[in-house]
């Protein structure tokens, strides 16, 4: 149980070092080119990291639609 407690502990610092970093970085991004382009650039990034995300698990799932129906 404390394993799982000291995780969990890790995983809230890491979300808020992760939170904090991410302020630093796109609030210069932010005074440069302003929120709307800021916006882009994230949701652009996020994208394109879901895109990859997808294109790996449809990599390693690619031989299961073959299988014969049970």
């Amino acid at each position: 149980m404390f394993g799982y407690g000291l995780k969990l502990a890790l995983a809230g610092i890491a979300l808020l070092v992760a939170g904090i970093a991410a302020i630093a970085i796109f609030s210069s991004i932010w005074a440069r080119v302003g929120i709307g382009a800021a916006i882009v650039v994230v949701v652009g990034g996020l994208l394109l990291w879901a895109w990859n995300v997808d294109r790996k698990a449809k990599a390693e799932r690619a031989g299961l639609e073959e299988l014969p129906r049970v």
